[in-house]
């Protein structure tokens, strides 16, 4: 009697231990499939063609959450890293893969990229800031641009170009690898206005015609501008003040013209522009082909500092 009244706790019992066996190999396999999922969509970040697949998988793996309470992988990127990895691979598909080196060490056991540029000491990765995505040279804590998603807008950074490219740059660094390294950056953003519709403000490395480069104070004193005649004087240009409107031109050599001119009378908002036939020159071409030029710019930094748009 003994036997038969304890058989029915023993079923059960074994029965409850078989359920709770078969709820931890569903987790697991959950988790394994997850896992999975993770691999292969890691799988197109690295090997895709297709610009489209590219973001696809660069946006879902940054908001994946690979690990489960029965599986954790020790070896994954932080969220950042992906886009990282989608900037190289974008400029990659389009024939950049030798202006920079993606480097990939490791922090507290799980891997870290970074972008490091031949010719200069700066290392580069994705920081979240805010509701962007920001590029930020990590010596200095600089951001170089801001990506937002959601609205897939990009902007580049005034006071960082004014900081890392004119005002502070190491002296190990070379002019030939800034410009090669700012030349990736505008060919990033070009790429993502053609491929995905970004609205990009380049600041002053548009070469557009049609760019008017927006100074963020109002007004300009007088002096700067006089400042500028002696000096293109003193390197053989001549600064023409304009018939047409409140400012100045100069012509440099290969057809560009450099126009400094008051394009708002109502608030004395000045602006410069850049114009060359084969839309060639950025306001930051133009200060950096031309010593007289950049040492201007350096010293009125503050008066002829550009306003961002975006």
């Amino acid at each position: 009697m003994d036997k038969q009244k304890t058989q029915p706790t023993n079923t059960k019992a074994t029965n409850e231990f078989k359920q709770n066996m078969l709820k931890v190999q569903d987790e697991l396999n959950e988790g394994l499939k997850k896992g999975q999922h993770y691999a292969e969509l890691m799988q197109v970040l690295t090997t895709t063609t297709d610009p489209e697949e590219l973001l696809s998988a660069t946006r879902q793996l940054a908001s994946f959450e690979v690990d489960t309470a029965a599986v954790v992988f020790p070896k994954k990127f932080a969220a950042s890293d992906y886009y990282l990895i989608f900037m190289s691979r974008l400029l990659e598909l389009n024939g950049l893969t030798n202006q920079f080196r993606s480097v990939m060490t490791e922090a507290g056991g799980h891997p870290v990229m970074h972008h490091q540029w031949p010719g200069t000491e700066q290392t580069f990765r994705f920081e979240k800031n805010g509701e962007h995505l920001a590029y930020v040279e990590q010596t200095s804590h600089q951001i170089i641009f801001r990506l937002n998603l959601e609205k897939q807008t990009m902007s580049f950074d005034t006071e960082t170009i004014n900081n890392l490219y004119f005002l502070s740059g190491s002296e190990t660094d070379s002019q030939s690898a800034l410009k090669k390294q700012v030349a990736s950056f505008i060919k990033f953003g070009q790429l993502l206005e053609r491929d995905y519709n970004f609205q990009v403000d380049f600041n002053m490395f548009d070469a557009r015609n049609e760019k008017t480069y927006v100074f963020e104070g109002t007004g300009l004193d007088s002096s700067i501008l006089d400042e500028l005649f002696v000096s293109a004087a003193q390197n053989h240009y001549i600064l023409y003040n304009a018939d047409e409107f409140l400012g100045a031109f100069l012509r440099l050599k290969s057809n560009v013209m450099l126009t400094i001119f008051e394009m708002s009378a109502s608030d004395h908002q000045w602006a410069m522009r850049v114009q060359d036939q084969e839309e060639q020159y950025s306001l930051f071409d133009v200060l950096k082909d031309y010593a007289f030029l950049n040492d201007w710019y350096v010293n009125n930094i503050g008066d002829l500092k550009l306003k961002m748009i975006l």
